[in-house]
Protein backbone atom coordinates (compact mmCIF):
# COMPACT_ATOMS: atom_id res chain seq x y z
CA UNK A 1 0.00 0.00 0.00
CA UNK A 2 1.57 3.70 -0.62
CA UNK A 3 1.86 4.05 3.52
CA UNK A 4 3.82 0.69 3.55
CA UNK A 5 6.01 1.74 0.51
CA UNK A 6 6.34 5.85 1.75
CA UNK A 7 7.72 4.29 5.52
CA UNK A 8 10.28 2.08 3.20
CA UNK A 9 11.55 4.61 1.13
CA UNK A 10 12.23 6.90 4.67
CA UNK A 11 13.34 4.02 7.17
CA UNK A 12 14.65 6.82 9.22
CA UNK A 13 11.64 8.18 10.14
CA UNK A 14 9.60 5.34 10.05
CA UNK A 15 9.94 4.57 13.71
CA UNK A 16 8.85 7.97 14.71
CA UNK A 17 5.85 8.17 12.28
CA UNK A 18 4.39 4.53 13.31
CA UNK A 19 5.31 5.97 17.34
CA UNK A 20 3.30 8.72 16.79
CA UNK A 21 0.02 6.74 14.85
CA UNK A 22 0.25 4.11 17.95
CA UNK A 23 -0.09 7.04 20.75
CA UNK A 24 -1.94 10.09 18.95
CA UNK A 25 -5.61 11.00 18.95
CA UNK A 26 -5.63 9.97 15.54
CA UNK A 27 -5.19 6.44 16.33
CA UNK A 28 -8.20 5.18 16.26
CA UNK A 29 -8.94 6.71 12.79
CA UNK A 30 -5.86 5.19 11.57
CA UNK A 31 -7.01 1.67 12.66
CA UNK A 32 -11.02 2.25 11.07
CA UNK A 33 -9.14 3.21 7.68
CA UNK A 34 -6.92 -0.18 7.58
CA UNK A 35 -9.96 -2.16 8.99
CA UNK A 36 -12.02 -0.75 6.07
CA UNK A 37 -15.04 0.76 8.40
CA UNK A 38 -13.77 4.36 7.65
CA UNK A 39 -13.10 5.96 4.08
CA UNK A 40 -9.65 6.57 3.43
CA UNK A 41 -9.88 10.09 3.02
CA UNK A 42 -8.92 13.64 4.16
CA UNK A 43 -12.79 14.31 4.51
CA UNK A 44 -12.36 11.52 7.38
CA UNK A 45 -9.96 13.50 8.62
CA UNK A 46 -11.99 16.58 8.98
CA UNK A 47 -14.38 15.29 10.38
CA UNK A 48 -13.03 14.16 13.23
CA UNK A 49 -12.45 16.72 16.07
CA UNK A 50 -10.16 19.09 15.04
CA UNK A 51 -6.33 19.05 16.71
CA UNK A 52 -3.10 19.38 15.74
CA UNK A 53 -2.88 15.48 15.51
CA UNK A 54 -5.69 15.93 12.44
CA UNK A 55 -3.17 18.25 10.27
CA UNK A 56 -0.42 15.81 10.69
CA UNK A 57 -2.25 12.74 10.02
CA UNK A 58 -3.67 14.72 6.92
CA UNK A 59 -0.32 15.45 6.08
CA UNK A 60 1.71 12.18 6.58
CA UNK A 61 -1.72 10.72 3.78
CA UNK A 62 -1.00 13.58 1.51
CA UNK A 63 2.95 13.16 1.41
CA UNK A 64 2.76 9.08 1.52
CA UNK A 65 0.42 9.41 -1.89
CA UNK A 66 -2.52 7.84 0.34
CA UNK A 67 -4.95 10.32 -0.91
CA UNK A 68 -4.53 13.52 -3.36
CA UNK A 69 -3.43 16.26 -2.62
CA UNK A 70 -5.40 19.09 -1.46
CA UNK A 71 -6.49 22.13 1.09
CA UNK A 72 -6.78 20.55 4.29
CA UNK A 73 -8.12 23.68 5.46
CA UNK A 74 -10.40 24.29 3.23
CA UNK A 75 -11.66 20.55 3.68
CA UNK A 76 -11.94 21.45 7.67
CA UNK A 77 -13.55 24.89 7.05
CA UNK A 78 -16.46 23.18 4.87
CA UNK A 79 -16.94 20.21 7.34
CA UNK A 80 -17.56 22.96 9.80
CA UNK A 81 -19.66 25.13 7.45
CA UNK A 82 -21.61 22.18 6.94
CA UNK A 83 -22.41 21.55 10.58
CA UNK A 84 -22.87 25.25 11.76
CA UNK A 85 -25.54 26.07 8.84
CA UNK A 86 -27.04 23.36 9.98
CA UNK A 87 -27.88 24.54 13.38
CA UNK A 88 -29.61 27.89 12.02
CA UNK A 89 -33.29 27.92 12.40
CA UNK A 90 -33.91 30.37 9.01
CA UNK A 91 -33.58 28.07 5.87
CA UNK A 92 -32.86 31.91 4.39
CA UNK A 93 -29.94 32.80 6.51
CA UNK A 94 -28.74 28.92 5.41
CA UNK A 95 -29.01 29.65 1.71
CA UNK A 96 -27.43 32.98 1.99
CA UNK A 97 -23.95 31.87 3.92
CA UNK A 98 -23.84 28.57 2.08
CA UNK A 99 -23.86 30.86 -0.95
CA UNK A 100 -21.71 33.46 0.75
CA UNK A 101 -19.28 31.03 2.06
CA UNK A 102 -18.22 29.00 -1.37
CA UNK A 103 -18.05 32.21 -3.43
CA UNK A 104 -15.83 34.47 -1.02
CA UNK A 105 -14.95 32.31 2.20
CA UNK A 106 -13.69 29.20 0.83
CA UNK A 107 -11.88 30.31 -2.54
CA UNK A 108 -9.22 32.04 0.46
CA UNK A 109 -7.91 28.84 0.91
CA UNK A 110 -6.70 28.49 -2.81
CA UNK A 111 -3.44 26.38 -2.56
CA UNK A 112 -4.17 23.16 -3.79
CA UNK A 113 -1.98 21.78 -0.89
CA UNK A 114 -1.50 23.69 1.56
CA UNK A 115 -1.30 21.60 5.55
CA UNK A 116 -2.56 22.95 8.60
CA UNK A 117 -0.23 24.74 10.96
CA UNK A 118 -0.47 27.62 14.13
CA UNK A 119 -0.59 29.69 11.22
CA UNK A 120 -3.16 28.54 9.11
CA UNK A 121 -5.28 27.29 11.70
CA UNK A 122 -5.52 31.34 12.41
CA UNK A 123 -6.78 31.92 9.04
CA UNK A 124 -9.28 28.81 9.51
CA UNK A 125 -10.28 30.04 13.29
CA UNK A 126 -11.08 33.87 11.63
CA UNK A 127 -12.63 32.29 8.77
CA UNK A 128 -14.87 30.46 10.73
CA UNK A 129 -15.19 33.42 13.92
CA UNK A 130 -16.46 35.74 10.35
CA UNK A 131 -18.83 33.66 9.39
CA UNK A 132 -20.30 33.41 12.98
CA UNK A 133 -20.44 37.19 12.97
CA UNK A 134 -22.38 37.14 9.57
CA UNK A 135 -24.77 35.08 11.51
CA UNK A 136 -25.08 36.70 14.09
CA UNK A 137 -25.82 40.17 12.42
CA UNK A 138 -28.48 38.15 10.11
CA UNK A 139 -30.30 36.90 13.28
CA UNK A 140 -30.33 40.47 15.05
CA UNK A 141 -32.17 41.81 11.85
CA UNK A 142 -34.74 38.97 11.66
CA UNK A 143 -35.63 39.81 15.54
CA UNK A 144 -36.32 42.80 14.41
CA UNK A 145 -38.47 42.45 11.70
CA UNK A 146 -35.90 43.44 9.45
CA UNK A 147 -33.58 41.82 6.32
CA UNK A 148 -30.89 42.83 4.61
CA UNK A 149 -32.86 44.75 2.09
CA UNK A 150 -35.19 46.76 4.93
CA UNK A 151 -32.36 47.54 7.66
CA UNK A 152 -31.79 51.03 7.49
CA UNK A 153 -28.31 52.58 7.36
CA UNK A 154 -28.64 54.53 10.76
CA UNK A 155 -29.35 50.62 12.30
CA UNK A 156 -26.49 48.66 10.95
CA UNK A 157 -23.89 51.63 11.96
CA UNK A 158 -25.76 51.62 15.18
CA UNK A 159 -24.74 47.55 15.21
CA UNK A 160 -21.22 48.24 14.03
CA UNK A 161 -20.97 50.99 16.66
CA UNK A 162 -21.95 48.00 19.57
CA UNK A 163 -20.27 45.30 18.38
CA UNK A 164 -16.40 46.56 18.05
CA UNK A 165 -14.42 44.60 16.04
CA UNK A 166 -16.78 41.87 15.13
CA UNK A 167 -18.89 44.63 13.67
CA UNK A 168 -15.77 45.78 11.75
CA UNK A 169 -15.43 42.80 9.95
CA UNK A 170 -19.22 42.77 8.03
CA UNK A 171 -17.72 44.71 5.37
CA UNK A 172 -16.51 42.24 2.81
CA UNK A 173 -19.96 40.45 3.42
CA UNK A 174 -22.17 43.63 2.95
CA UNK A 175 -20.40 44.50 0.10
CA UNK A 176 -20.94 41.02 -1.69
CA UNK A 177 -24.61 41.60 -0.29
CA UNK A 178 -24.45 45.00 -2.21
CA UNK A 179 -23.13 43.86 -5.58
CA UNK A 180 -25.73 41.32 -5.70
CA UNK A 181 -28.48 43.73 -5.20
CA UNK A 182 -29.51 42.20 -1.68
CA UNK A 183 -28.51 45.43 0.13
CA UNK A 184 -28.20 48.80 0.07
CA UNK A 185 -25.85 49.38 2.85
CA UNK A 186 -23.01 50.91 2.79
CA UNK A 187 -20.35 49.26 5.14
CA UNK A 188 -16.21 50.84 5.43
CA UNK A 189 -15.56 49.86 9.01
CA UNK A 190 -13.37 47.13 7.63
CA UNK A 191 -9.69 47.49 9.23
CA UNK A 192 -7.55 47.90 5.83
CA UNK A 193 -4.77 46.11 7.34
CA UNK A 194 -2.09 48.21 5.33
CA UNK A 195 -1.09 49.83 8.72
CA UNK A 196 0.83 53.08 8.62
CA UNK A 197 4.55 51.39 8.24
CA UNK A 198 7.41 52.43 10.10
CA UNK A 199 9.92 51.85 8.37
CA UNK A 200 11.18 53.51 5.29
CA UNK A 201 12.45 52.29 1.93
CA UNK A 202 15.74 52.93 2.40
CA UNK A 203 15.38 50.64 5.36
CA UNK A 204 13.94 47.72 3.65
CA UNK A 205 15.99 47.40 1.17
CA UNK A 206 18.88 47.71 4.24
CA UNK A 207 17.78 44.90 5.65
CA UNK A 208 17.33 43.27 2.53
CA UNK A 209 21.07 43.75 1.68
CA UNK A 210 21.88 42.62 5.51
CA UNK A 211 20.47 39.07 4.66
CA UNK A 212 22.07 38.74 1.13
CA UNK A 213 25.52 38.71 3.04
CA UNK A 214 24.74 37.38 7.08
CA UNK A 215 25.98 33.74 6.47
CA UNK A 216 25.69 33.49 10.15
CA UNK A 217 21.83 33.04 9.62
CA UNK A 218 20.15 30.29 8.21
CA UNK A 219 19.16 29.83 5.03
CA UNK A 220 15.51 29.49 5.84
CA UNK A 221 15.73 32.75 7.69
CA UNK A 222 16.85 34.55 5.00
CA UNK A 223 15.20 33.39 1.90
CA UNK A 224 11.97 33.92 4.14
CA UNK A 225 12.97 37.55 4.81
CA UNK A 226 14.11 38.49 1.52
CA UNK A 227 10.44 37.17 -0.26
CA UNK A 228 8.54 38.95 2.61
CA UNK A 229 11.14 42.04 2.34
CA UNK A 230 11.51 42.11 -1.95
CA UNK A 231 7.88 40.73 -2.74
CA UNK A 232 5.72 41.43 0.39
CA UNK A 233 5.00 38.03 0.30
CA UNK A 234 2.80 37.15 4.11
CA UNK A 235 5.46 34.38 6.36
CA UNK A 236 2.49 31.92 6.13
CA UNK A 237 2.63 32.13 2.27
CA UNK A 238 6.00 31.59 2.33
CA UNK A 239 6.50 28.90 4.60
CA UNK A 240 3.71 26.86 2.23
CA UNK A 241 5.51 27.15 -0.58
CA UNK A 242 6.25 24.08 -2.45
CA UNK A 243 9.69 22.82 -3.81
CA UNK A 244 7.99 22.33 -7.57
CA UNK A 245 7.76 26.29 -7.16
CA UNK A 246 11.03 26.97 -8.25
CA UNK A 247 11.85 26.03 -12.07
CA UNK A 248 15.51 26.44 -12.78
CA UNK A 249 16.52 27.65 -16.19
CA UNK A 250 20.35 27.45 -16.94
CA UNK A 251 21.14 30.46 -14.69
CA UNK A 252 18.19 31.85 -13.78
CA UNK A 253 15.99 30.85 -11.18
CA UNK A 254 12.29 31.36 -11.24
CA UNK A 255 9.48 31.40 -8.47
CA UNK A 256 5.78 31.05 -8.72
CA UNK A 257 4.31 33.13 -5.69
CA UNK A 258 0.74 32.99 -8.00
CA UNK A 259 0.04 32.41 -11.40
CA UNK A 260 3.13 33.69 -12.81
CA UNK A 261 6.43 32.88 -12.35
CA UNK A 262 8.90 35.51 -11.08
CA UNK A 263 12.28 35.30 -12.23
CA UNK A 264 14.34 36.17 -8.89
CA UNK A 265 17.72 38.69 -8.76
CA UNK A 266 20.70 36.25 -9.36
CA UNK A 267 21.77 36.69 -6.08
CA UNK A 268 18.47 35.54 -4.27
CA UNK A 269 18.20 32.82 -6.67
CA UNK A 270 21.45 31.55 -5.88
CA UNK A 271 19.97 31.13 -2.37
CA UNK A 272 17.37 29.20 -3.42
CA UNK A 273 19.14 26.85 -5.23
CA UNK A 274 21.45 26.62 -2.20
CA UNK A 275 18.36 25.45 0.26
CA UNK A 276 17.07 22.70 -2.71
CA UNK A 277 20.48 21.31 -2.35
CA UNK A 278 20.97 21.21 0.93
CA UNK A 279 17.36 20.54 2.47
CA UNK A 280 18.02 17.53 4.90
CA UNK A 281 17.05 14.52 3.18
CA UNK A 282 17.52 12.37 5.96
CA UNK A 283 13.94 13.30 7.27
CA UNK A 284 11.74 13.05 4.84
CA UNK A 285 13.36 12.84 0.88
CA UNK A 286 10.39 13.19 -1.00
CA UNK A 287 9.40 16.04 0.67
CA UNK A 288 6.99 18.75 -1.17
CA UNK A 289 7.67 21.86 0.78
CA UNK A 290 10.64 24.25 0.16
CA UNK A 291 10.62 24.94 3.61
CA UNK A 292 11.06 21.65 5.43
CA UNK A 293 9.78 21.25 8.92
CA UNK A 294 11.10 19.13 11.88
CA UNK A 295 8.51 17.09 11.66
CA UNK A 296 7.16 14.51 8.76
CA UNK A 297 5.09 16.12 5.91
CA UNK A 298 5.15 19.51 8.01
CA UNK A 299 6.91 22.96 6.55
CA UNK A 300 8.34 25.20 8.85
CA UNK A 301 6.07 27.76 10.76
CA UNK A 302 6.76 31.47 10.37
CA UNK A 303 8.30 31.60 13.84
CA UNK A 304 11.08 29.47 12.43
CA UNK A 305 11.86 32.52 10.30
CA UNK A 306 10.50 35.53 11.82
CA UNK A 307 12.69 34.59 14.91
CA UNK A 308 16.10 34.68 13.85
CA UNK A 309 15.39 38.26 11.92
CA UNK A 310 13.80 40.34 15.34
CA UNK A 311 17.42 40.38 17.09
CA UNK A 312 18.80 42.09 14.05
CA UNK A 313 16.18 44.85 14.31
CA UNK A 314 14.51 43.29 10.73
CA UNK A 315 10.45 44.20 11.27
CA UNK A 316 8.99 42.03 8.28
CA UNK A 317 5.64 43.54 8.58
CA UNK A 318 6.65 46.89 8.33
CA UNK A 319 8.76 45.97 5.28
CA UNK A 320 5.88 44.08 3.39
CA UNK A 321 3.80 47.01 4.04
CA UNK A 322 6.12 49.01 2.13
CA UNK A 323 7.24 46.88 -0.10
CA UNK A 324 3.12 46.19 -1.64
CA UNK A 325 2.81 50.08 -1.72
CA UNK A 326 5.72 50.42 -4.01
CA UNK A 327 4.69 47.45 -6.31
CA UNK A 328 0.59 48.65 -6.10
CA UNK A 329 2.07 51.28 -7.61
CA UNK A 330 4.21 50.53 -10.25
CA UNK A 331 1.80 47.54 -11.34
CA UNK A 332 -1.95 47.05 -12.07
CA UNK A 333 -3.86 44.93 -10.03
CA UNK A 334 -4.44 42.22 -12.11
CA UNK A 335 -0.66 41.70 -12.47
CA UNK A 336 0.05 42.67 -9.13
CA UNK A 337 -2.66 39.53 -8.04
CA UNK A 338 -1.18 37.28 -10.67
CA UNK A 339 2.39 37.64 -9.86
CA UNK A 340 2.05 37.94 -5.99
CA UNK A 341 -0.80 34.78 -5.44
CA UNK A 342 -2.85 37.47 -4.01
CA UNK A 343 -6.73 38.25 -4.45
CA UNK A 344 -7.30 41.07 -6.81
CA UNK A 345 -9.77 42.13 -4.02
CA UNK A 346 -6.53 42.82 -1.89
CA UNK A 347 -4.51 43.95 -4.82
CA UNK A 348 -7.09 46.69 -5.66
CA UNK A 349 -6.56 47.46 -2.02
CA UNK A 350 -3.08 48.10 -2.13
CA UNK A 351 -3.53 50.11 -5.09
CA UNK A 352 -6.01 52.61 -3.95
CA UNK A 353 -3.79 52.82 -1.04
CA UNK A 354 -0.61 53.87 -2.81
CA UNK A 355 -2.76 56.42 -5.00
CA UNK A 356 -2.43 55.26 -8.41
CA UNK A 357 -4.96 54.87 -11.12
CA UNK A 358 -4.55 51.34 -13.36
CA UNK A 359 -8.12 52.65 -14.65
CA UNK A 360 -6.80 53.29 -18.39
CA UNK A 361 -4.21 50.20 -18.35
CA UNK A 362 -4.72 47.55 -21.12
CA UNK A 363 -5.61 44.61 -20.27
CA UNK A 364 -2.79 43.19 -22.59
CA UNK A 365 0.70 42.15 -21.18
CA UNK A 366 3.35 40.22 -22.28
CA UNK A 367 5.34 37.53 -19.58
CA UNK A 368 8.51 35.86 -19.94
CA UNK A 369 8.45 32.35 -18.50
CA UNK A 370 10.67 29.96 -17.82
CA UNK A 371 11.62 27.31 -20.31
Amino acid sequence: MPLENYLLRNGNNADAVISWVRRSPMARVVHDMAAGRTPISLLSVARVRATGASGYLAALLMEAGVVPTENFDRIRLEVWEEEYFGTLPNPTHRSLLKQYAAWIVNPRFTDAGHLSTKDESLRHRGSKAHLIAVSELLSTLDSLNLDLGTVPQRTFDNYVATHGRTGKQLTPFIRWARVRGLTRLHSEYQQSHLGTSSASDDERWAWAKDLLTAEDLGLNARIGGLLSLIYGTALTRVVSLRRDAVKLDGDSTYLSLGTEPIKLPEVLGSLVRRLLDTAPASLHDNNIWLFKGQRAGRHLTTAAIRGPLAPRGINLRSARNVALMILARDLPPSVLADLLGISIYAAERWSTHSGHDWADYPRVRITTEPR
